[in-house]
C-alpha cells in the first residue's frame, strides 16, 4: 500500500513540476478554455446564441482568472513550503467554495471537511511536504471547480430569468401590499385576488423571493410554499400576473410553461416529462395543463403545471403548481384547499 501511495505521489510531483515551467501556465489556461467553451456551450444550448456566448464570456473570465491565481499560488508553495499565509487563504478560499456550493450545508459535507483539516494538520505536524503540495494543489483545483461551477449557474439563473422577463413588455406595479386578515385570510387590491392560506404554508411576497424564484413568464405576485426557508419545497404555488393589454392567451400560457420545463430538463434539474389529462373542478379556471416528472434534486416523481385565471379587471394570472403525486385525487389536500379558497372582487368561489 506504501509503495502504491508512493508511486502516485511520485508521478503527481512529477507531473506539477514538469506543468509549472514558465510557459505552462499560459498553455494550462489556454488547455482549460479548449475543454471548458465546448462544455459551456452544450450546457447552455437551450438559450438563444447571444445568451450561450454572454454565459461563456462570464463563465470563462471567471474560470481563467481563478485557474490563474491557482498555477500562481501553487508555482509559490513548492518554492516555499509550509508557508503559513499561503495555507491560511488556500484554506479560507476551499471553505468559502464548499460553502458557495452548499456542500456544507449536508453533514456529510461537514464530516468531510473535518477528516481533510485533520489530514492536513498531520502532514504538516510530521513535514510530509510533497504530500503537502500535492493536498494543497488538490484543494485549489477542488476550489476551482466549485467557484467555476456556481458562477455558470448565477449566469444561467440571470439569462433565464431575463430570457422570460423580456419577452413581454409589462408595467410593472407594486405587487407587495397583500393584506393579511384573520384566520389566514389574504387579498391584493392591485389584482383584486385574494385566498387563504392553507394550514401548513407559508406565503412569500415578490419582494422576499430570490431571482430564480421569479423565473417565469409574466411579473410575480407572490408564492405559497411548504417550508419558511425553502420557498422551491413543494407543494408550493407561484403567481405570474398579466396585464389585460397584453392580451394573454391560453396558448402562449403552454408554450411558456412548456419552455420553462425546457430550461429545468436542461439544467438537469428533471426528467423523464409526462403530459396527463385531469379536470379542474373550480369553475373561474379558463384552462390548465399538468405533467408529471422525475426530480433529480428529490429523487422522486412529482406533478407540476398551471391554471390559468381572469380577474374582475380583465388581468390573467397563471398559478404554477408544484406538487406531490397523491393517487385518486386532482390535487394534494394543500392545494385543492388554496384552489377552493380563492376570491375574486371581495367575493368567495364556490365549487
Amino acid at each position: 500500500m506504501l509503495q502504491i501511495l508512493s508511486k502516485i505521489k511520485n508521478h503527481a510531483s512529477g507531473f506539477f513540476a514538469k506543468f509549472l515551467a514558465p510557459k505552462t501556465p499560459r498553455n494550462l489556461l489556454i488547455l482549460y478554455s479548449i475543454i471548458a467553451i465546448p462544455f459551456f456551450i452544450y450546457h447552455e444550448s437551450h438559450l438563444p446564441w447571444h445568451y450561450i456566448f454572454a454565459l461563456c464570456i462570464v463563465s470563462l473570465v471567471v474560470g481563467l482568472f481563478i485557474t490563474y491565481v491557482s498555477l500562481y499560488i501553487i508555482q509559490r508553495y513548492w518554492v516555499e513550503t509550509f508557508h503559513p499565509f499561503i495555507e491560511l487563504g488556500v484554506v479560507l478560499v476551499f471553505i468559502f467554495a464548499l460553502w458557495l456550493a452548499e456542500v456544507l450545508v449536508f453533514e456529510a459535507g461537514t464530516v468531510f471537511l473535518f477528516l481533510l483539516v485533520a489530514i492536513a494538520f498531520l502532514i504538516r505536524v510530521l513535514h510530509l511536504a510533497e504530500y503537502a503540495r500535492l493536498l494543497l494543489a488538490a484543494c485549489l483545483i477542488a476550489s476551482n471547480a466549485l467557484i467555476a461551477f456556481k458562477a455558470l449557474q448565477g449566469a444561467e439563473v440571470l439569462s433565464a430569468y431575463l430570457l422570460f422577463k423580456n419577452k413581454y413588455q409589462i408595467e410593472e406595479k407594486d405587487l407587495n401590499h397583500w393584506e393579511i386578515t384573520d384566520n389566514n385570510q389574504y387579498w391584493n387590491e392591485e389584482l383584486q385576488f385574494g385566498f387563504t392560506l392553507p394550514e401548513g404554508f407559508y406565503f412569500f411576497k415578490p419582494e422576499d423571493l430570490t431571482m430564480e424564484n421569479k423565473t417565469g413568464a409574466g411579473q410575480i405576485a407572490g408564492l405559497l410554499a411548504f417550508s419558511d426557508h425553502d420557498a422551491e419545497r413543494y407543494p408550493f404555488v407561484r403567481i405570474f400576473y398579466f396585464p389585460d393589454y397584453l392580451g394573454f392567451q391560453e396558448n402562449q400560457a403552454v408554450a411558456e410553461f412548456s419552455e420553462f420545463l425546457k430550461i429545468q430538463v436542461s439544467k438537469g434539474d428533471i426528467e423523464d416529462i409526462q403530459e396527463i389529462q385531469q379536470k379542474e373542478l373550480e369553475p373561474f379556471i379558463l384552462t390548465s395543463k399538468f405533467w408529471t416528472f422525475y426530480d433529480l434534486l428529490r429523487p422522486r416523481y412529482a406533478k407540476t403545471g398551471f391554471i390559468l385565471v381572469d380577474t374582475p379587471n380583465h388581468d390573467k394570472l397563471l398559478l404554477h403548481i408544484t406538487e406531490n403525486l397523491e393517487k385518486g385525487e386532482i390535487h394534494e389536500q394543500g392545494i385543492r384547499e388554496f384552489l377552493s379558497s380563492i376570491r375574486f372582487g371581495n367575493r368567495l368561489q364556490s365549487n
